[in-house]
């Protein structure tokens, strides 16, 4: 059974005003047709005179009435011409532009990609005094030098409460902050200095391996700001951004991280905020992290703001959460 509610064809406006050229040329010609008529009709009875005086006030008679009306619709059909031609321009203009726009896109695009690749390049490039290399270099500097589990049995050591193997660190770890969490003064300055540490170790790492380190981070944030700075709008660097962070592993944004607790990663702080690039970092399997990116944001380690000057916290919790960010950049919730 065919349905009788299919779409009506929409007409454009070239067609109506084609249209109406039509209907004033028809209308013109009618008129004129009905002043022969009426002429014909009033005078029609009478010899044709051979009087040229009497044509020439036939040719007044209908010159005076439908000279007019072909002047209106000469005056409206050029209107109307000069109308279809403004529009046939907009049209023109208004592809040129979307070609142009393509044309810039698909140019980003493969910039975008090539930056991209760069950066893997460099990445995989990096090696270990510590052993390994690309990601598996930066797994290796990050549990042996500034892991939650090291920082634990630092602080331990450093307390002189004896040594802790992996498990027990995390087990003591993990009270610290749960004792924290309840208000417990005494383990929030605990759990704090773990933190630190934790930094301090992270300094070392890049003291140790800067070489190999600064061309594959400061590559990543000259990729992100690139995008963040570009003509773009928001919609479309947030989705250039998310696509860039896609391809970032667990232990990369772990080193972004730590490396924007430093001053020398302070804008690529403001990147994060945008952009919430550690979204996926949130429940991460490190205690200090988890922290970081929960009680820390909300109530900064007390360490860390002490320093001298005073370092302000770097993230927000957009930085964590892309609803958030999206909230903040006023961005539709698909985006």
């Amino acid at each position: 059974m065919t349905s009788t509610n299919a779409p009506v064809p929409k007409t454009s406006m070239s067609e109506h005003l084609l249209m109406a050229a039509y209907w004033i040329v028809a209308i013109v010609i009618l008129a004129a047709l009905v002043v022969l008529l009426v002429y014909f009709h009033a005078f029609g009875g009478h010899k044709m005179s051979g009087d040229p005086a009497d044509w020439g006030a036939f040719g007044d008679y209908v010159g005076g009435l439908i000279n007019p009306l072909v002047g209106i619709a000469t005056v409206t059909l050029i209107f109307l011409t000069l109308m279809l031609q403004r529009k046939e321009l907009q049209a023109s203009l208004e592809e040129m532009r979307r070609a142009h726009r393509s044309a810039v896109l698909q140019g980003f695009e493969q910039s975008l990609f090539s930056w991209l690749a760069n950066y893997h390049s460099l990445l995989s490039a990096t090696k270990s005094k510590l052993g390994g290399e690309g990601r598996q270099a930066l797994t290796t500097m990050y549990e042996q030098r500034f892991s939650s589990v090291v920082a634990m049995q630092r602080h331990q050591r450093a307390e002189g409460l004896g040594a802790l193997d992996e498990e027990e660190a995390k087990i003591y770890l993990g009270e610290i902050r749960r004792a924290s969490a309840t208000g417990d003064a005494e383990e929030k300055g605990n759990l704090s200095n773990v933190f630190m540490i934790a930094l301090w170790g992270y300094k070392e790492v890049i003291r140790m391996h800067r070489s190999e380190l600064d061309a594959v981070f400061r590559t990543l944030y000259r990729l992100l700001r690139w995008i963040d700075t570009s003509e773009l709008d928001d919609v479309q660097k947030w989705h250039y951004v998310a696509l860039v962070r896609a391809q970032l592993s667990w232990i990369e944004l772990v080193f972004i991280l730590y490396s924007c607790l430093t001053p020398e990663g302070e804008k690529f702080a403001d990147l994060v905020n945008d952009y919430a690039l550690f979204d996926n970092l949130e429940g991460a399997p490190d205690e200090l992290i988890d922290a970081i990116a929960h009680e820390f944001t909300v109530s900064p380690p007390s360490s860390f703001t002490a320093n001298l000057p005073p370092e302000p916290w770097p993230f927000n919790e957009a930085a964590f959460s892309s609803e958030v960010a999206k909230a903040k950049r006023k961005l539709p919730p698909s985006a």
